[in-house]
Formats: structure tokens, C-alpha cells, sequence
């Protein structure tokens, strides 16, 4: 289940059953326009309705807004919180900043990312945006990534969504096995590079239909993630990574 990282379906958890989660103070999206339900495959679903039909579809797409327009899946005990800040932008002032900590006593998987959820009126052609690892040091985790993702709320038989995973940076070989989602990697390396800014661009459309058949129908909605994680963390083993994104773009260029 580590894999899923409450992505399809997820259990608040309560306070009984709530791992401690080391790293920056919680960080939430303001956005009043979010529906009140979601859907029968993600309860947890709010996707905020875009009028537009072209350019990019986010909200404070390059984090100038602080955390505005961007939440975290604060529901599922696999998720852990972000911060905006000015340490290192790409552009302009801020960028999202991922402190990828893993303490002996914590879970073998933890996911640092940052999302939205969106219902536009046209499905998205492009996701783009910039990364930056500064630190990495996966310690016995014996899967650390950075990877953008995109779930598009399209079911097909028993799954409720379809998912693309775009794997920029940390692996070599495909994370998990999972029904409801295809891999793309854009760097297949262990170690990603460090130091510097790195730009990626991802076809949505042609990556849907070359791995699912198909294009999801103008009009689905969608959540789109922003990751940095760790899988498979041994008891007692300590994870510390640094990763920034910035500039980024989901939408119709």
C-alpha cells in the first residue's frame, strides 16, 4: 500500500494512529471555491473549477503568493507538509521548498509534495515546471525520488482514476506496480544531479494515450502532485534530502 500514498483512497487518520511527521510547520492551501464533496473513487477530491481554456491552469503557479492555491495531502499518513520560501528561487521571490526528513522511528514511506486539484474546462497538454535538489542523502531508503504526477479522476472497470507518474530524478527502475498508473521516467539515474536548476517538460496528452489507449475526455478533472520521497525506509535508517520546485505550468501553452 506504501505505493499508493493515499493517492486513490485514503483514511483520515486520527490521533491514536497518527505517526509523528518531522519537518516544516503545515503549510494550506486558502481556497473557498472548493466543492463540499468528492468523488465515489477519492472522497478527499476538491478540484477548483478553471474557466480558462488556454495557458496555465494553476493557481500561483510560481509560489509569489506563499502557499495560495496549494495544499498537501494532509489526510493520508503518508504525507508530510511543505513551506514557500525565498531560500532559493528559480524565479522572482519564492519557490516550494520539500525537506525530505526521515527519522529512525518513522514510516517506511513518507511523500513531501505539493498539489492541486483542478477541474478545467479542457484536459491539460503540457506539465512543465523547474526543480532543484540540494541536498541528498537517502541513507537506507532503498527508494528516494523526485516525480511529478498527474491523476486524472477517469475510471475505467474497477479503477477510479487513471495516473501518470513522471519520474524526474533518485531511480532507475520503476517504483511500484500499480493498476491505475503508468511510468515515464524523465532521468533515469540513482543519483541526481545537485547544485543547480533543472527544467522538465512532460506531453500529458500524448503520454495518455501512448500508456492508456486514450486521452482523458476535455472536462476531467484532476489532481496534480509535485514530489520528493522516500519508499522502503529500514527502522532505524534516516533519510535527508532538500528539494525545491518552481515555475510551474500545468495547462494548454
Amino acid at each position: 500500500m506504501a505505493g499508493w500514498a493515499g493517492y486513490q483512497l485514503g483514511l483520515r487518520k486520527g490521533a491514536e494512529d497518527a505517526a509523528p511527521v518531522a519537518g516544516p510547520p503545515t503549510s494550506r492551501a486558502k481556497n473557498p471555491d472548493r466543492p463540499a464533496s468528492g468523488t465515489p473513487g477519492d472522497p478527499h477530491f476538491r478540484p477548483r473549477t478553471v474557466e480558462a481554456r488556454t495557458g496555465n491552469f494553476l493557481e500561483n503557479a510560481g509560489f509569489e503568493d506563499g502557499t495560495d492555491g496549494w495544499s498537501w495531502l494532509d489526510w493520508s499518513n503518508d504525507w508530510a507538509p511543505f513551506t514557500v520560501d525565498e531560500l532559493r528561487p528559480a524565479a522572482g521571490e519564492r519557490a516550494a521548498h520539500l525537506t525530505v526528513y526521515g527519522r529512525p522511528e518513522d514510516r517506511p514511506t513518507r511523500v513531501f509534495g505539493v498539489v492541486q486539484e483542478l477541474a478545467p474546462a479542457v484536459f491539460p497538454s503540457r506539465i512543465s515546471g523547474k526543480y532543484f535538489v540540494e541536498r541528498w542523502e537517502p541513507g537506507g531508503a532503498k527508494k528516494a525520488y523526485v516525480q511529478a504526477v498527474i491523476i486524472a479522476m477517469w475510471p475505467f472497470g474497477d479503477m477510479p482514476s487513471r495516473q501518470l507518474r513522471y519520474v524526474l530524478d533518485g531511480v532507475t527502475e520503476q517504483p511500484y506496480n500499480m493498476s491505475n498508473a503508468r511510468y515515464v521516467f524523465v532521468h533515469r539515474r540513482a543519483q541526481p544531479e545537485t547544485g543547480r536548476w533543472l527544467d522538465f517538460e512532460l506531453d500529458v496528452q500524448a503520454d495518455y494515450r501512448r500508456l492508456w489507449g486514450d486521452v482523458p475526455p476535455d472536462g476531467t478533472p484532476f489532481r496534480v502532485l509535485f514530489e520528493s520521497r522516500y519508499d522502503d525506509k529500514p527502522l532505524g535508517s534516516e533519510v535527508h534530502n532538500v528539494v525545491y520546485y518552481d515555475e510551474l505550468f500545468v495547462g494548454v501553452p
